[in-house]
């Protein structure tokens, strides 16, 4: 009998230990996917760079790559890493998607900071031919003038339009190279552009899982509109190793 009590106390402290290690397991991996981190305020200057400096820097990075490369047109991470390594290497940049929803995974460097692009909008002489960067301007001012939504969390950390509408930025007018087959159906070549719309950047990130969603949308009426209605909806897994 004295075995049998044995027994049963021997199995029912191994089951106690597998639930234990079962629910730490479980919450290893919650913490892991809600991660979080701070961002840099808009009037600092992230790694040496202002925050007009990293948004032409991730516009130039955008344009580079043909559509079968683009992270812009990746709908699941798989060409998030594209170009890295020629940007700043203190910043790992995320894509916009032109509108719609999109799900994408990818992996980071530990160390790395990000560039989110809650609500991103450039305007080329190559998307716009004939216009002149003053009218290159108006056209990027009135697109962002129409905001109607913004959204951003990180790990499990929100922030409200009101929160991120200070993080706006209009660039000064910069040069782009589009390639061939270019998004936005640009033809080869140097171009005059201008960006404009709200831009966060990351502290460097430490290892672990963080989720990342951004989303955004505009009404705009009228002529000078490149979009009268678009939203975006973009979610990150990112996994820093």
């Amino acid at each position: 009998m004295r075995q049998i009590a044995g027994y049963f106390i021997a199995i029912s402290v191994l089951y106690v230990l597998l639930l234990l290690s079962s629910q730490t397991s479980t919450f290893a991996a919650s913490a892991a996917v809600t991660n979080s981190v701070n961002i840099f305020p808009p009037d600092s200057k992230p790694y040496g760079l202002s925050y007009e400096e990293h948004i032409k820097n991730f516009w130039k990075w955008v344009i580079s790559f043909p559509i079968d490369k683009s992270p812009w047109k990746d709908q699941t991470g798989t060409n998030c890493d594209n170009g890295q390594s020629k940007t700043n290497s203190s910043i790992f940049y995320l894509s916009g998607n032109g509108g719609g929803t999109s799900v994408r995974t990818c992996k980071v460097p530990a160390g790395k900071a990000l560039f989110i692009p809650v609500s991103p909008m450039e305007i080329s002489d190559k998307e716009a031919p004939n216009r002149s960067v003053e009218d290159l301007n108006k056209i990027s001012k009135k697109d962002q003038d129409s905001i109607t939504s913004l959204y951003l969390k990180i790990g499990d950390k929100g922030y409200n339009r009101a929160e991120l509408s200070k993080y706006r930025t209009h660039t000064g007018d910069f040069d782009v190279t589009f390639p061939k087959n270019a998004i936005f159906g640009a033809s080869e070549g140097i171009s005059k552009a201008v960006a404009d719309g709200y831009y966060v950047i990351t502290e460097p990130l430490a290892k672990g899982t963080y989720t990342i969603q951004y989303k955004s949308s505009l009404i705009c009426p009228g002529t000078e509109c490149l979009q009268p209605n678009f939203a975006q909806d973009v979610k990150y897994t990112i996994i820093v190793e």
